[in-house]
């Protein structure tokens, strides 16, 4: 740890510009919002079609890989060790990609779909043709092609950074295309933009979590919420993440992950119990047929030809929102991958954390979808109307289990923003940091600690003012087009090291 310092050339940048741009919202915070999301939507408009696009092949390259000589490939080497058992592996990975949003999104974007499909689609809404259109629109968003990205960014880090020897930076993932003389500067500028639009993105999540924690106690307590209550709630999980970043992975986030994984399984045998089992197997098959068949048409559609903005609003809303997100988490999931094959960890990566999503979205949003179409009136769309956060807790009312699944599920939203940001974090604190390497992976706690205080302090200013956070997730979102750009990079670079991979595993050659 003594020879760990500061990486100005990424950290000043970064914080500086978020600090401007938090600055520039809480000064005006309209104007900010206006431009904002003025230029997201100019991005949206001019890139959509590239974002679905990159998605896609990012997934079919996965799958290539798999299949390559480099699926065979150990990550450190032929002598290396995993340091995580199975289960941690899992454990941790599930809950570093999905946060708080699949417990967010598990009730509240089934009805969203069912109330308002495309229109270009023909759909009726609350029919049952707009069930299985909901379903097979939440596979698409939450399982194979958004984990694909993650996949693929993991295995090129993991490889360029254990088998290649090259620095823990973002920009070591396109050395196989970029000339020696000009890798260290151009992964400062690329650690630089990933950390600043994660940082947004962390204050946009704790957000979220805030006010779905916010309206769990007001369920349990009748406390209306306030700045006061935001308050506490940022400061207890702003401390849980410092304490589990800084004890590292075999310890706080390990134990974490664990915990939450197990409050999965909980919250969705509960629900498949008194859910209605029956129907939430039987929609589910239907819905993954339909999911399967239509599962390059429904990734490609644009809504270009009818003028359609669903696409926009949702499909290459989240691909963007992924690709965002990618670039620091695969830099966390690479760190923990040492020791496995490359096929291994496109296995775990994609298939096995695909799988769990299909079956959480099975479970949640087919008990969903069930209590709505079974009786529109079940108050689950004026929770919808009233905020999408109200939507889970309406369904725990509808199944009888209110005074039981609110609580495990407030602890599961703690914990699964935790588990998401204390990684993240800790994957932003090392590309701060100078003199990073598999022997010493740990970076100082000054700069965890730092980090973590700045999310919290933001968030929790920005809730201050109406619609505050707006802009800052328009920040994290607009960090998906370079994302976007570096990606399409990393499959150039896969490509190449697939083809010749003992050129480029230079650890087993020494």
């Amino acid at each position: 740890m003594k020879n760990k310092k500061i990486n100005l050339i990424v950290f000043l940048p970064a914080i500086m510009l978020f600090c401007s741009c938090i600055f520039l919202a809480f000064s005006n915070n309209d104007v900010f919002v206006m431009l904002t999301s003025s230029f997201y939507a100019w991005i949206l408009d001019q890139f959509g079609w590239l974002f679905i696009l990159t998605t896609l092949a990012v997934f079919i390259m996965c799958i290539a890989l798999y299949f390559s000589p480099l699926g065979h490939i150990v990550i450190g080497g032929k002598a290396a060790k995993p340091t995580l058992s199975i289960w941690n592996w899992f454990s941790i990975t599930l809950c570093t990609t999905v946060g708080s949003g699949i417990v967010f999104w598990g009730a509240a974007e089934p009805v969203q779909h069912m109330l308002y499909p495309p229109a270009s689609s023909g759909i009726e809404a609350l029919s049952p043709d707009s069930a299985v259109f909901a379903m097979s629109a939440i596979f698409r968003h939450w399982t194979l092609l958004p984990y694909g990205l993650y996949t693929l960014m993991t295995v090129v880090f993991a490889f360029v950074y254990y088998n290649m020897k090259k620095p823990f930076s973002l920009g070591s993932v396109i050395s196989p295309i970029v000339p020696e003389k000009h890798q260290k500067s151009a992964g400062n500028i690329i650690d630089f933009i990933c950390v600043f639009s994660l940082v947004s993105g962390l204050a946009a999540s704790l957000y979220a979590a805030v006010l779905s924690i916010n309206g769990g106690i007001s369920k349990i307590f009748g406390i209306d919420s306030n700045i006061f209550i935001w308050g506490i709630i940022i400061t207890v999980i702003s401390c849980i993440t410092l304490a589990s970043a800084v004890s590292g992975i075999n310890k706080g986030i390990k134990y974490l992950s664990n915990i939450n994984v197990y409050i999965f399984f909980i919250i969705l045998a509960l629900i498949l119990l008194f859910g209605g089992s029956t129907f939430i197997f039987s929609f589910a098959t239907e819905s993954l047929g339909d999911f399967i068949t239509t599962f390059f048409k429904g990734s490609l559609f644009t809504g270009a030809a009818a003028n359609d903005p669903w696409s926009k609003s949702w499909t290459i809303y989240y691909f963007a929102n992924w690709m965002a997100w990618t670039p620091i988490t695969a830099v966390f999931l690479g760190r923990i991958c040492y020791g496995r094959k490359v096929k291994e960890i496109i296995l775990m990566n994609l298939l096995v954390t695909s799988f769990f999503g299909i079956i959480w979205f099975t479970i949640i949003s087919g008990a969903t979808i069930n209590s709505l179409m079974n009786n529109p009136s079940s108050g689950l769309i004026e929770a919808f109307n009233t905020g999408y956060e109200n939507v889970i807790y309406q369904l725990f009312n509808n199944l009888q289990l209110e005074s039981f699944l609110v609580p495990l599920y407030l602890i599961a939203v703690l914990i699964s923003l935790v588990t998401a940001s204390d990684s993240t974090t800790l994957a932003i604190s090392s590309l701060c940091s100078k003199g990073i390497s598999p022997e010493s992976p740990e970076p100082p706690k000054f700069l965890i600690i730092i980090w973590v205080a700045v999310v919290g302090i933001v968030t929790w200013i920005m809730m201050s003012v109406s619609e505050g956070i707006t802009g800052i997730k328009m920040l994290s979102n607009i960090g998906g087009l370079p994302a976007m750009f570096l990606i399409i990079l990393v499959i150039i670079c896969a490509v190449r090291i697939a083809l010749s991979p003992q050129k480029y595993n230079h650890i087993d050659h020494d």
